[in-house]
């Protein structure tokens, strides 16, 4: 049924006019036995209620495994791992809650909240550190390169071989870099010996799909001064 506009009688289905003031029935719907009430979607939970929610997870599955730990040694000995990891993975959630459209902040924030989740197991786990010289190098190396691919990738979007062939070289680099970690933290020296074999397979790669960007290149712009002549 509808409302008549004109004096507010409810108009059954069917009719062309009003019953009382003889107007035309156009009115407004009104919710009753044939009429659905309208479907409302529900809005999407805001970033700051979603993190409060992850927050309140963190928080409870802290206070578990501390409480757990408690109770069975009157001191807190295992729970501090746990402890450790739901704190890095809260901090992981909250940065791709507030910074999921910044990249190279995310990274950046992400690699630092990394590094020092490592730095913390390390302090943790008894006998000789191995973050300083090992872990913290290694996650630097890794975020160093990811960051590069990222701001290549959205710089050369349409350059599909440049991409690749920045991405194999940075594959490289992050093979030379892991070697020089690993040996100076067991050995205590930069020697290096299978990297050099990785990277200088990589290195025609690169050449060859530079050569191949750039005749692409070339191509397109003949084919442009052919039409524009």
């Amino acid at each position: 049924m509808i409302v008549c506009r004109n004096c507010g009688v409810l108009i059954d289905e069917g009719l062309a006019r009003c019953p009382l003031c003889r107007a035309p029935a156009q009115g407004e719907a009104v919710e009753g036995e044939g009429t659905p009430p309208p479907t409302q979607r529900p809005r999407p939970l805001s970033r700051r209620r979603l993190w409060e929610i992850v927050s309140l997870f963190a928080g409870t599955g802290m206070a578990v495994v501390l409480v757990a730990d408690f109770a069975y040694s009157m001191t807190v000995t295992w729970a501090r791992y746990p402890l450790v990891s739901i704190l890095f993975l809260w901090a992981v959630a909250s940065l791709l809650l507030f910074l999921r459209r910044r990249r190279f902040l995310l990274l950046l924030a992400g690699t630092g909240a990394l590094a020092a989740f490592l730095l913390a197991l390390d302090l943790l786990m008894p006998g000789a550190p191995w973050a300083p010289t090992l872990a913290l190098p290694l996650t630097v190396l890794a975020g160093a390169s990811a960051g590069l691919i990222s701001a290549i990738a959205k710089a050369w979007t349409a350059r599909f071989f440049a991409m690749l062939a920045v991405m194999l070289g940075s594959a490289g680099l992050l093979v030379l870099g892991l070697e020089a970690a690993i040996n100076l933290h067991f050995t205590g020296s930069l020697r290096l010996s299978w990297s050099l074999v990785v990277a200088g397979c990589i290195v025609p790669l690169v050449g060859l799909l530079l050569y191949v960007q750039y005749r692409l290149k070339a191509t397109r712009d003949d084919i442009g001064k052919i039409f524009h002549m």
